[in-house]
């Protein structure tokens, strides 16, 4: 009682002193700030006006806030065999804080912490056990990061770093609740006689009551005498503060206590026999979350409020008739803020969508997607063949999943027909080029390059590569096209669809069938629209080919290979185009673009996704050219060798990983894995689409190391582990992993 007077006592006086000297410092910066005039934002339609600021008040002057928290107290001392307590088995804490700004950035904070501290102890042939009550108050400096962080951000963290005296009571559970005292028997059981008496026989077990009547002090076991049972302690903490309301807000923290005492438990590195500790002092941890009130609100100032003459000289109707993107629409009437410059949009300063797939035309690859049907990112449609590839591809591939990213969730459906109706009904036609099973001659390789629309598929023999241009509704559009690569000397152009993954090729008859037929059609169509006095709509495929002849085409290269890769590993490139060369060389390049823009902007995107070593190539008439003859600014003087082509990788080889597969199972917890796992470190648990939990763990640059680790775990059990290859948190082949790290 005496100490808990001596404490308050001294408590008061630090926080009057405190406050004196916070009220001196609070006033030294307002005469400060008085003395010198605020700096004018210059903004062209504001006149400065010179705001004498309102006399400092109380408020102004002594801002506290309050909080209350809760939390839980773990004891780092003599016992256990690694010192420290699990969390698990912490006791409970209270916490009350004052606060009070002194910057910008730091604040003074004053607590106290009330709570227990507490462990059990039964290791080896020592039995320790204790419960201590904790009072303690102090002061704290805690600094929140407000140089660096603006004050519209509602979350930031906080560290700080205090002194605090404390008291401590600490008893021990040495008999029951009939007054047995407990004797701990070897076999692991609790007696109430001596196992080594020689009335042993007649004990019986005993329960602990968890109850600590006995007074560690007093009990005396090491001779310690009446050591003083109260400390100074330097709690370090870090922490998050969120703001809630203007007047609330959430802290959660954790505090380390170092402290200046060794008795907490009862137990030094002083103690007799088994009962000796460590030389390190008993320290204990402060976990805690609380709600912050902020006492005193700061009241807008007369120099917080606008002149009434504010808004005098502005130009209301500048501002009503600003069009920001320049797409010919105002910003009031804009529903598509920030169109990108050039592109067409319509009355409501959208761009078009002739497709309704929810990709505007200017960045689709497809503008003819059947009506209805998902698309990627790039608008081209996720038909029912390529779902059913994609399957396959799952099915044969240890069931990696991949995501896809689906654009038309909100598209609008032109129709009632459902989306596999359409993509059964409507077939799209395309114009083939050329197709190899082996490499592709260089000369040709820069033909097919330099073909704006040109796309690769791997054919269902998974060895020959088909090269296409287009994809055309109407068949007469692809005739069209075909016949200008003909007259370019491409005598082999044909027009096809694809069907199940492989490609129909049309014949002359057949081509003669659906012109005549689509004409009929068109006829028809037609006279009933002019019997209707409805207006035909014109097949937008008819230019979807936006390249002319003698355009440069540009295109971002994204790898050369020795050994094929899954075009997977670009999925974030769009339309990727494969080329086996002369050397057998995999090369990868991405879709093609009319400007350097269109191609440096994707670069660009491609280097924050991880593809730092992208760069851009040019092309033109069947040829590639170097970017120093196109309007492209070179920044350096180094000479392109268009010539040669060498392996290379563009992807950061940090995002390629090998991690042990442990196992996979229908739910967490379905079988033992959980048990034979929980010594592991860093085991992750990730879903798969079958419904599955796939079990995995550490992470490493190398596969040898990875393998090496597999075998560790097999010798501990986990004997059907293997290791796999992840790429951007998805999983890759591992073939494909160390091609990449090459």
């Amino acid at each position: 009682m005496f100490f808990a007077y001596k404490f308050t006592s001294m408590l008061k006086k630090v926080l009057f002193i405190s406050l004196i000297l916070i009220c001196s410092f609070t006033k030294a910066q307002t005469d400060t700030s008085a003395k010198t005039e605020p700096t004018a934002v210059p903004t062209p339609t504001v006149k400065p006006q010179k705001v004498q600021p309102d006399p400092p008040s109380l408020g102004d002057i002594f801002k506290p806030k309050v909080s209350l928290g809760v939390g839980m107290l773990s004891f780092h001392g003599d016992l256990y065999s690694k010192h420290y307590q699990a969390p698990w088995t912490a006791r409970i804490g209270y916490d009350l804080n004052i606060s009070q700004r002194l910057f910008k950035s730091f604040q003074l904070n004053f607590n106290v912490l009330f709570g227990k501290l507490g462990a059990n102890e039964w290791v080896d042939n020592r039995q320790e056990n204790f419960q201590s009550e904790i009072r303690s108050g102090g002061l704290s400096l805690m600094y929140d990061f407000g140089n660096f962080i603006p004050d519209r951000c509602r979350i930031r963290p906080w560290i700080s770093l205090g002194v605090n005296s404390f008291e401590f009571l600490s008893k021990t559970d040495q008999y029951d609740r009939y007054g047995n005292k407990y004797y701990y028997w070897t076999d692991g059981s609790i007696k109430n006689i001596d196992e080594a008496a020689p009335t042993a026989s007649l004990a019986v077990n005993l329960n602990r009551d968890y109850i600590y009547e006995t007074d560690i002090r007093e009990l005396n076991k090491d001779g310690f005498g009446q050591y003083q049972e109260r400390a100074w302690a330097f709690p370090v903490g870090a922490g998050a503060l969120m703001k809630i309301t203007d007047r609330f807000d959430f802290k959660i923290g954790v505090q380390y206590y170092f402290t200046t005492t060794d008795y907490i438990d009862g137990i030094s590195n002083k103690s007799l026999g088994t009962r000796a500790g460590t030389k390190q002092k008993d320290n204990f941890v402060y976990t805690s979350f609380a709600l912050q009130y902020d006492l005193v609100l700061k009241k807008k100032s007369k120099a917080d409020t606008l002149p009434d003459d504010y808004y005098d000289g502005i130009d209301w109707l500048a501002i009503d008739n600003g069009d920001y993107d320049e797409d010919g629409i105002k910003d009031w009437d804009d529903k598509c803020h920030g169109t990108p410059k050039g592109v067409k949009v319509d009355a409501n300063g959208c761009p078009f969508d002739d497709d309704n797939d929810g990709v505007p035309n200017h960045a689709d690859d497809e503008l003819a997607s059947p009506a209805g049907v998902e698309v990627n990112s790039q608008g081209v449609a996720l038909t029912d063949e390529y779902w059913q590839n994609w399957y396959n591809v799952y099915m044969d591939s240890g069931n990696v999943v991949k995501q896809e990213v689906i654009e038309n969730f909100y598209a609008v459906k032109k129709d009632s027909t459902s989306a596999s109706d359409a993509s059964k009904n409507e077939k799209e036609y395309t114009v083939e080029l050329a197709r190899y099973s082996g490499p592709v001659p260089n000369d040709e390789m820069a033909y097919l390059l330099s073909i704006g629309d040109v796309k690769s598929t791997t054919l269902a023999d998974n060895s020959t590569v088909l090269y296409t241009a287009g994809t055309y509704k109407e068949i007469q559009n692809a005739v069209n096209r075909r016949d200008e690569f003909i007259k370019e000397g491409n005598k082999n152009a044909k027009v096809g669809y694809f069907k199940n993954g492989d490609i129909v090729t049309l014949s002359d008859e057949e081509l003669a069938k659906l012109l005549e037929k689509n004409t009929t059609t068109a006829v028809n169509t037609s006279t009933n629209a002019s019997e209707t006095n409805s207006v035909v709509t014109i097949d937008m495929d008819a230019v979807a080919n936006e390249f002319a002849k003698g355009d440069i085409v540009y295109r971002v290269q994204l790898g050369a290979y020795k050994n094929r890769i899954s075009k997977g590993v670009f999925r974030n490139a769009g339309t990727i185009i494969e080329l086996k060369t002369d050397d057998d060389v995999y090369r990868y390049a991405t879709k093609g673009f009319k400007t350097i823009e269109g191609a440096a902007n994707l670069k660009a995107d491609l280097v924050l996704e991880g593809y730092g070593d992208a760069f851009i190539t040019a092309y033109k008439d069947g040829k590639r050219i170097p970017m120093s003859a196109t309007k492209a600014t070179m920044e350096t003087t180094e000479k392109e060798d268009i010539t040669k082509i060498e392996s290379f990788s563009s992807v950061d080889k940090s995002l390629v990983s090998f991690k042990v597969q442990l196992g996979a199972l229908r739910k967490a917890g379905s079988n033992d894995m959980e048990e034979k796992t929980k010594d592991l470190q860093g085991v992750e648990k990730q879903g798969t689409g079958s419904g599955m939990i796939r079990y995995t763990a550490g992470s490493f640059s190398d596969y040898s190391k990875a393998d090496k680790y597999r075998q560790e775990l097999a010798d501990k059990g986990l004997v059907e582990a293997f290791v796999i290859a992840v790429f951007k948190g998805e999983i890759i082949s591992i073939q494909e992993a160390q091609e990449l790290l090459k």
